[in-house]
């Protein structure tokens, strides 16, 4: 008997029982369904927590100050505790060497940007040049800091393009040399206009990283001086950028170990800490592949139960089908014959099974990342895996009832009632 002429015999035998062999394949679509979903909403997420953080350079680092024996700052460390001017300074001289870039804040807040009867909410972030490397800003007009703007304490202020849009409604360049007018904490901070960034939202799963509000930035001295009441005498955190993108690790150790050995060896509270961009996407990017890895497996167990439900149903189907079987081995079918058909039977559940579970899949998959504001469509590999994975379980779990079926006495199986 040749294989097409099998396949047409298998094919009868599933019309035969059209609601019993739907009722089969359930368990193999519900399973590839659930497989293919889950690994392209976690590959969603992968992508939407890597574009949050691409917005951040990949050389950039944090260095804070913690309690020992801590993970954190509980708030329980004195204000000589933080990074004072010895520190940065000490910061600064390593500058053109391991370090790249090196940025301190001075004094930040939540304010409005005003213009006429326009009012725009805003973060106020007192920095430095090295701000727009860190962050990645995209300038559209004008420039961004300079050091000269920080040593001099220039009133000058960098705007999004959603505060030009919202407050200015001008073009870019013509706001440029315009005075904008900052209200935080009942103050007022009055600053010229020397550029327009591109405001991008870092998000992870449709929620902002960056708050809904855009950021104005002006000169660190400048922050300080209109909004601290005092002289600055200590930095809480410092952000840098490290020269050597291959050493990120080994050079942010060394920098922390060399303050903590110069600063703080008889500090008994506090130490310095560091934390990298590229170690907390690593890290997040490992969490979130050890999620999908385990929820993926309990989704796999969907398919095993829905391949002991092939073979469950392929053992009634032989023994229902018993004097079909003994007529056809008493009409010279060999064993072979018989337990090919069984075979191909459970091998076109599992097919058809595998193409309705990857449709259904392939909606989940989409539904799910559009959720997370990740639109991601189902990966090739996951594809082949999956129909690769349902007939393989065709095959294994279809052997035992076509070779029972095989083994039939066509005698014992005539007489069979």
């Amino acid at each position: 008997m040749d294989l097409l002429e099998t396949v047409k015999l298998s094919l009868e035998g599933l019309k035969s029982n059209k609601l019993r062999s739907f009722l089969t394949m359930l368990g193999i679509i519900i399973g590839i369904a659930s497989v293919i979903g889950i690994t392209t909403i976690g590959d969603a997420l992968t992508k939407s927590v890597n574009k949050a953080f691409d917005s951040i350079a990949n050389t950039a680092v944090q260095v804070y100050v913690k309690e020992k024996n801590s993970d954190y700052d509980s708030g329980d460390l004195s204000e000589s505790d933080y990074f004072t001017e010895n520190i940065i300074n000490y910061l600064e001289a390593q500058k053109g060497r391991t370090i790249d870039q090196l940025v301190y804040h001075g004094a930040s807040g939540q304010g409005y940007v005003k213009e006429g009867r326009n009012k725009e909410a805003v973060s106020i972030v007192s920095t430095s040049a090295g701000e727009k490397n860190i962050f990645k800003l995209k300038m559209i007009a004008g420039r961004f800091l300079k050091d000269e703007d920080v040593i001099r304490g220039k009133s000058v202020a960098v705007i999004s393009d959603k505060v030009l849009e919202k407050t200015y409604k001008v073009p870019a360049p013509e706001v440029l040399g315009r005075e904008t007018k900052i209200e935080t904490n009942g103050k007022l901070i009055v600053a010229t206009i020397i550029g327009v960034y591109k405001y991008e939202e870092m998000s992870v799963m449709g929620q902002s990283l960056n708050g809904s509000n855009s950021t104005v930035y002006i000169p660190r001295t400048t922050g300080d001086r209109e909004l601290l009441s005092e002289p600055r005498t200590v930095y809480y955190d410092v952000a840098m950028t490290l020269k050597n993108p291959d050493t990120i690790e080994e050079d942010a150790k060394n920098i922390v170990d060399g303050l903590n050995s110069k600063f703080y060896r008889d500090n008994p509270r506090a130490e310095v800490a560091y934390y990298s961009a590229k170690s907390q996407i690593s890290q997040m990017n490992s969490a979130m592949s050890s999620i999908q890895i385990a929820i993926g497996a309990i989704a796999a167990i969907s398919l095993l139960v829905g391949g002991i439900g092939v073979m469950n149903i392929l053992l009634v189907s032989v023994t229902e089908r018993t004097k079909e079987i003994g007529i056809r081995k008493a009409l010279g079918a060999r064993q072979k014959d018989i337990r090919k058909q069984f075979i191909i039977e459970s091998v076109i559940i599992c097919i058809i099974g595998g193409i309705f579970g990857i449709g259904l899949g392939t909606l989940i998959g989409l539904v799910g990342s559009s959720l997370l504001k990740a639109r991601t469509f189902p990966s090739l590999g996951a594809i082949v895996v999956a129909v690769g994975f349902s007939m393989l379980i065709g095959i294994f779990f279809g052997y035992y009832p076509a070779n029972k079926a095989a083994k039939m006495d066509p005698i014992e199986a005539l007489r069979y009632e």
